[in-house]
């Protein structure tokens, strides 16, 4: 391999979220790093627009369970004809055929990523993914990466913590311009405040929880608004609204729907909560770029003890952790939030350092590059 590479990414994923943010930003970050970049995802899903409008090579394959076959053929075309130094998978299906036809093909380096913690199973298929047809795994949390090598007994040079680094805007927004803002937009009186939730909302997310948590604040704060950012289910989100009027604070959270731009939120909150919850006992949760972008805006935060939100929220230094099955333990964690003003801040502090030091997209790539290079250093090595 060279010291440049030509890199290609594949996913089945077809939303807008943490995981195709992640191929997005890393792909920019490393073409203008001197790089070239593939993409391979579903035709016409964000992912592979954004990336064909940004000038990226794109190819469309949807990975439907009964076109496998077809997609293998096509993968092992692209990848003749293409002739990647770095293959790396971002999902389940598309790993399963990208990373044979990519062995097949006898691509130099290997990647299988991992984001999410939901346990893996020691089936003799995944044995081959993750000790076989990949050199490396990349995780985003270590609580992933701790259950990977138990499972595979995989070494500390086959499976690495890999978190997302954020992209931060070239101006950051105003807080107190962006807290005005918003309660105007949503026809409150400049003085609120408010606190909420920014991402996907799903019920592994935990959302209802916010909205429990608040009730017996909402009288102790009655300037303080919630405000749940982000698309999700209809049924979801209406299940929400109707929890809302049964705690009988519908005037008091507010549902923006889907936002293209984040930041604004972040800087108009006083509390960013993330309360995921884990799946039949097990996180589902790697490193949340959510909350990265939160503490790198100067956002205090809020999150439950799940998966690899406490990687990063080192409790009462960078944030504020709670049981995810505690609904009296948040509201305590909101209250000392939004009371101890002067503490919060200090936190505030501690954990912006934190992201701007290790969780930016520069500090991510350059992470990546080193594994980059330290395979081919051991390719070269080889007889």
């Amino acid at each position: 391999m060279r010291a440049i590479y030509k890199i290609l990414h594949t996913t089945c994923h077809t939303g807008w979220g943490g995981l195709e943010k992640r191929i997005f930003n890393e792909s920019t970050w490393m073409r203008d790093n001197g790089h070239t970049v593939v993409i391979v995802a579903p035709k016409n899903t964000p992912l592979f627009l954004n990336a064909k409008s940004a000038g990226f090579k794109v190819y469309g394959i949807d990975f439907k369970p009964f076109g496998l076959l077809g997609d293998y053929g096509f993968l092992k075309r692209i990848f003749k004809n293409e002739k990647p130094d770095v293959v790396n998978t971002h999902g389940n299906t598309d790993a399963k055929i990208a990373l044979y036809a990519a062995k097949k093909k006898q691509v130099p380096l290997r990647i299988l990523s991992r984001h999410i913690s939901a346990h893996v199973s020691n089936s003799w298929y995944n044995r081959l993914l993750y000790k076989r047809f990949c050199h490396y795994v990349f995780t985003t949390a270590d609580y992933t990466t701790r259950h990977l090598q138990q499972v595979f007994k995989l070494s500390d040079m086959q499976v690495f913590s890999m978190p997302s680094g954020i992209r931060l805007p070239d101006d950051m927004p105003d807080k107190d311009l962006s807290r005005r803002s918003l309660a105007v937009a949503l026809q409150l009186p400049e003085k609120t405040r408010f606190i909420g939730f920014v991402g996907r909302v799903s019920e592994d997310k935990g959302v209802s929880s916010i909205l429990k948590a608040f009730q017996p604040l909402s009288h102790q704060f009655p300037d303080t608004h919630v405000v749940i950012v982000g698309g999700g289910a209809d049924t979801y989100i209406e299940s929400l609204k109707d929890l809302a009027k049964n705690l009988e604070l519908d005037n008091r959270i507010h549902f923006t729907g889907f936002q293209k731009n984040t930041w604004p939120f972040y800087r108009a909150l006083d509390c960013k909560i993330l309360p995921s919850k884990d799946v039949n006992g097990i996180p589902f949760e790697g490193i949340p770029q959510s909350l990265l972008e939160a503490m790198a805006a100067e956002c205090p935060v809020v999150g439950s003890k799940s998966g690899g939100i406490t990687d990063i929220i080192d409790h009462k230094k960078t944030g504020l952790l709670f049981d995810p099955e505690n609904i009296q333990e948040l509201t305590d964690r909101i209250s000392e939030t939004l009371k101890q003003e002067e503490t919060a801040g200090q936190r505030l502090e501690r954990a912006r350092d934190h992201v701007l030091k290790n969780h930016t997209i520069d500090a991510m790539g350059r992470n990546i590059i080193r594994i980059y290079r330290l395979h081919q250093v051991k390719q070269e090595r080889q007889p």
